[in-house]
């Protein structure tokens, strides 16, 4: 097993522990003994369930060496739906896909019919775990929604995306595009801890306003968001394993479970963006700098009805009781640092983006990690056992073929000076 399917093991090992960081003993329990019946896609083994001693003994581990200490040095399963051959197994999704509407047990019947579960056929315990790990279940969660709120600032945080006005992308030949809002929201103060309107729902505002939000307000224990691809990805989940935030994703098409989030939307709309004029073209850095003009001296200020106060007063109050975790300017940087890999040619180069960069010889057939900020995607830096080691440089043709200086071969026996015969021998 290599180092990239290990990290993503340990990935999934943080996102299933992430919901119950600080929660108690017996809460965690009774959250992990939820999860026993549920199957996980392992990366490089497959679909696998675990025990919740197995879940709790990462969590101790997590917590007493952080991120490393969930990585596994090995890994032998295969996976718990080996009787599912690949080929059997896309015929089943499409199937179930054509069927939602049959119960598990009929669609067990037909697709027994078909030849789809195996020889022996798999039970239809394991064929409802197996569509279950595929969102492919008929079940439905009656459980009723309570209303929640959290006890102090920075227990939970929630981001999401909002679709925005048109505006003006100087960047792009003056051409009008739609601005999307990227907003974090606290739980417990309604406090927007970072806000930004962009024009990309990319991991580039994420690392720009997650950071500065850290920066500034310190950091969160949970941060709640969607299953978009900028939030499924790696490099967030990478992000906030380093930080030890919990990170915690919502059911698909469940938009309730993130109100507040979605309550402040409302607000911009009704509060914010009526006020904008409609006569003018308006540029992305007017708009967040009104923007933040508002946040400032506007929402923030004002009476809050969910929590009858201000959210800058009960911000106030929270961290002045309890003071959050703080991590460096230096330190957020590294950490929010895009990461990929690269195998180096046999000319000590590597290709980004159609880009040809030069590494040192040494490395030449090694896969090596590259990391760049999605502010700066050019200034990239080579990194060796997570300790960077210089900055990786395009390659310089020019240059190089100064340097180079070709040596002719040496025959063994010149044409021109042919060696004579020694006197008195045969011709």
């Amino acid at each position: 097993m290599d180092q990239k399917t290990r990290d993503a093991i340990g990935l999934l090992r943080h996102r299933i522990i992430s919901p119950v960081l600080m929660e108690s003993g017996r809460a965690q329990m009774k959250y992990f003994r939820g999860l026993e019946t549920q199957a996980f896609d392992v990366p490089g083994t497959g679909s696998k369930q675990f025990k919740s001693p197995t879940m709790k003994g990462w969590l101790h581990r997590y917590r007493k060496h952080g991120f490393p200490g969930i990585v596994p040095r090995e890994r032998s399963d295969r996976g718990a739906f080996r009787k599912i051959t690949p080929e059997k197994r896309e015929s089943l999704l499409a199937l179930r896909r054509d069927h939602l509407d049959l119960s598990v047990v009929k669609f067990h019947e037909r697709a027994k019919k078909q030849g789809l579960l195996g020889d022996p056929p798999i039970c239809g315990a394991t064929l409802a775990r197996f569509l279950q790990s595929e969102n492919l279940s008929t079940e439905k969660n009656t459980k009723s929604r309570k209303r929640f709120e959290m006890s102090r600032f920075g227990e939970l945080w929630t981001g999401d995306f909002m679709h925005g006005p048109q505006v003006m992308d100087q960047g792009s030949g003056r051409r009008m595009r739609k601005a999307i809002l990227l907003a974090i929201i606290d739980d417990h103060s309604r406090l927007i801890v970072g806000a930004r309107f962009g024009i990309q729902e990319t991991n580039l505002p994420i690392e720009r306003v997650f950071q500065d939000a850290i920066l500034q307000y310190g950091i969160p224990d949970r941060l709640y968001v969607d299953n978009g691809p900028s939030f499924s990805s790696s490099y967030l989940a990478q992000v906030c394993a380093n930080l030890g935030i919990g990170l915690v994703h919502s059911k698909p098409y469940d938009s309730p479970s993130r109100g507040k989030i979605e309550r402040f939307f409302r607000t911009v709309r009704e509060c914010f963006l009526v006020d904008l004029p409609s006569n003018t073209q308006i540029t992305l850095q007017d708009l967040n700098e009104r923007f933040t003009l508002w946040l400032r001296e506007g929402y923030h200020h004002r009476h809050h009805a969910g929590i009858d106060s201000r959210p800058l007063d009960r911000y106030q109050l929270s961290v002045t009781q309890f003071p959050r975790r703080r991590a460096s300017e230096e330190q957020l940087r590294e950490y929010f640092l895009s990461r990929m890999e690269r195998k180096v040619k046999n000319d000590s180069t590597i290709s980004i983006n159609s880009t040809i960069y030069e590494v040192p010889a040494r490395l030449i057939g090694l896969v090596i990690e590259i990391r760049h900020s999605h502010e700066s995607p050019n200034e990239l830096y080579l990194y060796e056992n997570n300790e960077r080691v210089q900055r990786v440089l395009p390659v310089d043709v020019r240059a190089n073929g100064k340097l180079y200086r070709p040596h002719p071969r040496d025959s063994v026996i010149p044409f021109h000076q042919m060696k004579k015969s020694e006197p008195g021998s045969s011709q």
